[in-house]
């Protein structure tokens, strides 16, 4: 999967969610320098080339939105995932528009890392020799079986057309984040224009009825940005 070992620099003040971040991403085989400040994470930035960056929005001092803002001067192209305590709209489109490329809502699992991390490395290419993204995802009640293009859940099966299983699948690996209108457009209908657009948001109806039976689990528009797949647990209670 991986031609060489990818350097993650990880920017978290809190001891306790730092140290399970760097634990859980290093039992994945990614190399994690961790940092509680932005003043030395700045500059190991500059002399160290990062495959990614792992940033967290609500840092003291500086702010995580400040600290990418920096990073952009200079380095447009390593993604910078930002985690936070809110997911709040107004706090997204800053982190996005700091230079951001996701946002992970506080607490997730490691699973969901996991993900997140390897969809970024995966998309900028960062040590990653072929797209063997994983064949089953699981999220709500659901589980998406790529390769067979099923859609199972305790009620059943239910087969997906390519579009359909390639626009979860997206969807899933960046699940509780925005993945961007402009980014689905390219990598799944390969032209980002209005007809495109149109025909991407009769598959996001299409796919939002075949996951109506898991109330935990919706597809949301983020106004003239794109979608998020949520998963709420207490929302199937």
């Amino acid at each position: 999967m991986f031609d060489k070992q990818p350097q993650i620099l990880l920017i978290e003040d809190d001891p306790v969610y730092g140290q399970q971040i760097k634990e859980s991403l290093e039992q994945k085989k990614y190399r994690v320098e961790w940092q509680t400040g932005t003043d030395r994470a700045f500059q190991l930035f500059r002399i160290v080339k990062y495959d990614l960056c792992i940033l967290d929005a609500m840092l003291p001092g500086k702010t995580g939105h400040e600290f990418a803002k920096e990073i952009r001067k200079r380095d447009f192209s390593t993604p910078i995932l930002f985690i936070s305590t809110t997911d709040q709209n107004k706090e997204m489109i800053e982190a996005f528009c700091s230079g951001g490329d996701d946002y992970l809502v506080k607490p997730f699992s490691t699973t969901e890392l996991a993900l997140r991390v390897y969809a970024l490395l995966r998309r900028t290419g960062s040590g990653i020799t072929a797209d063997h993204g994983p064949d089953r995802i699981f999220f709500g009640q659901f589980t998406l079986d790529y390769p067979n293009r099923l859609l199972c859940s305790p009620s059943g099966e239910t087969s997906l057309t390519k579009k359909e299983a390639e626009l979860l699948r997206m969807l899933a690996l960046n699940m509780n984040s925005l993945v961007k209108r402009e980014k689905v457009l390219t990598n799944i209908w390969g032209e980002n224009d209005y007809f495109m657009g149109r025909s991407m948001d009769v598959y996001i109806t299409r796919l939002r009825k075949k996951l109506s039976e898991d109330k935990s689990v919706s597809i949301q528009n983020v106004h003239r940005m794109g979608f998020k797949l949520e998963v709420n647990e207490e929302r199937r209670l």
